[in-house]
């Protein structure tokens, strides 16, 4: 994997005419305003409603590649916050800007990664929307960058602000189902097959080079573009990196689980049998873990909720004494025999608490207060992308944690990583 040197990197930006004095951030007076910049204006937009509100921090720039639609989002956000903010096409423009203090990435996921190595190097902190890398090698040196750089960087996990899940996760530990042999993760949803599109031209208002970055020359094709492009290897992962990342994020927070020893999957396009997606639409993946099985279900075709559930995606933990469901508003606990135990149920909205932890935790500088850091973002994306491993070449396949590789075979190993377009590459942290 061919890896752009720090000083290869300011060289490249000088090429393009970009300013090169990147400055380490020394954000952290408590009546300060944190600047952030926005990367992307699909989920950008709520990330921007967010750090538009919240009086200690303020939006100095919206990024896209498609100039209209960034031009559409700085005029939200100059109605919310009086000020409109620049509109920029390449997010290098934003590394030696003393105004932007950090960096909330909305961006397609094969672009996560690239963007918040660069912005760590160049000392700014990190917002980045899950899953946070497109590959296991992207997420580990996403870490490596945020401690070399001492930089706060969260992930976009906001059910992890829920706080009832806390509550839950504290029943768990003390034993109220006993002693739990099995996890299940849920995401049901009702997306629609894709019919094929011609390719095209770009749109005039789209940088369409830039958009495709460090993934390979393509034509443009709008079942690729915006929001579409999850359903493609090159830039996404799927439905269980877009939505079950959620599910599966709780259910190993809860126990505290890293990387699994060994991922098996079953999985298909049953609903998409018609769509030119490439990622599958139903998923069966096991990850196997010492005296616990994990398990996720993804079903993209199913536009009813599960009996038995208040929720289209849900966690239950099953123990030697009973089991637990819970989602996003609330949980239930039953006994033996199914007799019910504790429960909480209240309707959750998402809510400023999780930007609001990044930037406190920018103002402290305190690293471990943040509620998703990048290494919990990380394990989370593993899981994903082991599983999209195991669908993609049809084998159960064993992984060394530590060294994060697979043992068994070696040409899985193609997947945790991907070869990376001339003048694109990751750089050398």
């Amino acid at each position: 994997m061919a890896r752009l040197k720090r000083r290869t990197l300011l060289k490249a930006t000088a090429a393009t005419g970009l300013a090169t004095s990147f400055m380490p951030s020394t954000f952290g007076q408590a009546n300060d305003v944190v600047g952030v910049a926005i990367l992307g204006s699909g989920r950008g937009t709520t990330l921007a409603h967010w750090f538009s509100t919240m009086k200690e921090s303020q939006v100095v720039a919206v990024c896209d590649v498609d100039r209209s639609r960034g031009e559409a989002l700085a005029n939200k956000v100059a109605a919310t916050q009086g000020k409109r903010p620049d509109v920029i096409a390449d997010y290098r423009h934003l590394l030696d800007r003393n105004d932007v203090d950090a960096l909330a990435v909305a961006t397609p996921e094969h672009w996560h990664a690239p963007i918040t190595i660069n912005a760590c190097m160049a000392g700014k902190d990190v917002y980045v929307e899950k899953p946070c890398s497109h590959n296991v090698v992207e997420g580990r040196l996403m870490v490596e960058a945020a401690r070399k750089y001492k930089r706060i960087v969260q992930v976009g996990s906001q059910l992890r602000s829920a706080p009832h899940y806390q509550e839950a996760w504290d029943l768990l530990r003390k034993g109220e189902i006993g002693n739990v042999l099995m996890i299940k993760a849920i995401n049901n949803q009702r997306r629609k097959a894709q019919s094929p599109r011609k390719d095209e031209l770009p749109p005039d208002h789209v940088d369409y080079d830039m958009w495709l970055g460090p993934a390979p020359d393509r034509p443009f094709n709008h079942n690729r573009f915006h929001g579409s492009w999850r359903w493609y290897w090159d830039y996404g992962s799927g439905d269980v990196g877009n939505d079950g990342v959620h599910q599966i994020d709780l259910g190993r927070w809860a126990l505290n689980l890293k990387a699994p020893k060994a991922v098996s999957c079953s999985g298909g396009k049953l609903g998409w049998r018609q769509g030119v997606q490439e990622t599958p639409d139903t998923m069966v993946v096991t990850w196997e873990y010492d005296n616990l099985l994990y398990v996720f279900e993804q079903r993209d075709f199913t536009p009813y909720r599960m009996q038995g559930h208040h929720q289209d995606n849900d966690n239950i933990f099953f123990g030697d004494e009973g089991y637990m469901m819970i989602d996003r508003d609330g949980y239930r606990v039953f006994h033996t025999r199914g007799e019910p135990g504790r429960s909480f149920q209240q309707p959750w909205a998402e809510s400023a608490s999780h930007y609001q932890n990044f930037i406190e935790c920018i103002k402290t500088r305190q690293q471990d207060n943040l509620r998703a850091d990048i290494e919990e973002g990380h394990y989370s994306a593993v899981l994903c992308h082991l599983g999209n491993a195991a669908y993609r070449t049809g084998r159960r396949l064993e992984f060394d944690a530590a060294k994060e590789t697979f043992l068994n075979d070696h040409s899985a190993c193609e997947f945790l990583s991907r070869e990376y377009r001339k003048g694109y590459e990751l750089p050398t942290i």
